[in-house]
């Protein structure tokens, strides 16, 4: 199920763009949460953003690339100094006055929401906390809106959350993002920490048909071409409407107005992704204490499962690839390095899933996520900038196909799974929230199991949101057709 040149540079103008950046050249930002109050008004106000350009399409950021044919040349565009991400929940869309096509329904997972309690329990959430929002019932955020910008750049008054009550819009939350925590844009390729101290952002898929940075391509001479292909994984794994690993077109879902529920837009999906939100916060001086007073040497390290530069444990210590050219299966099966259970191990096991790295590499990539969050600061933190140290967590954003097969298979069978990697009664040591887990550390002649082990994050709100295309996001922006 091949694509043409033309087919891709068709669809770059319609993808949103944070499929292909996370904009850390941006440094500047927030998310806003919001309620839609006037759905006219909102819709006009989704016009005027497309009107301004400040949704930003693929195509203004990654080239279109197709195995086979000669790289792309340098790329010459135009820099970018501040860029809108428009999102939705189901209670959103609903709000706007949309209605599911009948026959082609969203799945049911986006449908019910990340923050129904039968969903929370699937996904490990501790049940004691109260999430500060949601994605369900009355107090559903309908819109997720990431807005960033440059450094000395003036962001569009269009976002100001003083105005928004104009536009049909309730600002339910305003989460400002900490800029201190990502690299000056003047370096070659920034780069980003999370505030336990870790470098972040690594080990990211490569969507097929998007051309390599230069960045990417100084990775794969880093670590070979076999390695380096372990992280190529197909377009519709992250995007509707294009071949999945299965060889299958990623199932779109349509919408109709529920003025005028026979006339579907059948294409509405194509695409678009889906966009799981956590938000979470991180106890660093709880982390920090434990990893003082632990017995155990490079304990927080250890627990990550990389050295705070990003070096992964896995790798050989004098490895030029140890930021991701390694497999756990191949380079260190019995976990004397990284531990079995460690974090990063947990996310995304690479080739440590079958009984050959080849099985194991093509397992995971049925279960990878496109991850584009920051680091958060307190939400009356914008009167002053915010330094290293005052983060309060991570804005988890990830962006995947299927949410099933995808984040919530990730987050129950891996992070949370208790025998995961062989392990007995354990969850990741990061993000667990059982008061009970422990963590081992494999060793000769014997290892150690470090417990229990305190909680280190907390999940403070969550949703899942779809990212539609460019043209979705027209269609909902004109309204109704008339006589509905």
């Amino acid at each position: 199920m091949s694509q043409t040149h033309h087919d891709l540079e068709q669809a770059f103008g319609d993808i949103q763009a944070l499929v292909g950046t996370g904009f850390t050249r941006l440094r500047q930002g927030h998310y806003l949460l919001l309620q839609v109050t006037d759905a006219v008004l909102a819709r006009q106000w989704i016009g005027e953003l497309l009107a301004q350009g400040l949704v930003r399409a693929l195509g203004e950021v990654r080239r279109p690339h197709i195995p086979g044919e000669a790289p792309a040349t340098a790329d010459t565009r135009r820099p970018i100094d501040e860029s809108v991400t428009l999102t939705f929940s189901h209670a959103g869309l609903s709000a706007l006055g949309l209605t599911d096509d009948l026959d082609r329904p969203f799945p049911s997972a986006f449908r019910g929401g990340m923050a129904e309690p039968s969903r929370r329990e699937l996904l490990d959430d501790d049940k004691t906390t109260a999430w500060y929002w949601g994605d369900t019932d009355r107090n559903a955020v309908h819109l997720l809106v990431a807005h960033f910008w440059a450094d000395d750049a003036v962001p569009s008054r269009l976002l100001d959350p003083g105005l928004l009550a104009d536009r049909g819009l309730v600002k339910m939350h305003r989460v400002p993002t900490c800029p201190a925590y990502i690299d000056p844009p003047t370096q070659e390729d920034p780069g980003s920490r999370e505030p336990f101290g870790f470098r972040d952002g690594l080990s990211q898929p490569l969507p097929s048909g998007i051309a390599w940075s230069q960045a990417e391509w100084r990775a794969r001479r880093q670590a070979g071409k076999t390695l380096f292909n372990d992280r190529r994984v197909a377009l519709g794994e992250f995007v509707l409407g294009h071949p999945n690993e299965y060889r299958e077109k990623a199932y779109c879902p349509g919408l109709a107005w529920a003025s005028a529920p026979t006339a579907p837009c059948v294409d509405f999906g194509r695409n678009g992704s889906y966009m799981a939100v956590r938000q979470i916060e991180q106890h660093v001086a709880v982390f920090e204490a434990f990893a003082r007073n632990c017995p155990v040497p490079d304990i927080a390290e250890r627990m990550m499962g990389r050295r705070k530069n990003g070096h992964a444990l896995a790798a050989a210590p004098d490895s030029q690839t140890g930021l991701d050219g390694f497999r756990y299966l191949q380079d260190d099966a019995d976990g004397f390095r990284c531990p079995r259970g460690a974090h990063v191990r947990r996310a995304n096991p690479r080739d440590a899933v079958a009984s050959s790295p080849e099985e194991g590499v093509t397992s995971s990539r049925l279960h990878r996520l496109l991850r584009r969050g920051r680091v958060y600061a307190d939400e009356g933190a914008a009167s002053s900038p915010c330094e290293v140290g005052q983060g309060k967590g991570l804005m988890f954003v990830a962006l995947n196909a299927d949410l099933d097969r995808q984040f919530e298979f990730i987050q129950r069978s891996w992070i949370g799974g208790p025998r995961f990697g062989g392990l007995s009664d354990e969850q990741d040591p990061i993000l667990g929230t059982s008061p009970d887990r422990a963590f081992t550390v494999q060793g000769l002649p014997v290892g150690m199991r470090v417990g229990p082990l305190p909680r280190f994050t907390t999940v403070l709100g969550g949703g899942y949101f779809f990212l539609p295309g460019l043209a979705a996001l027209k269609f909902i922006a004109a309204g109704p057709p008339a006589s509905a």
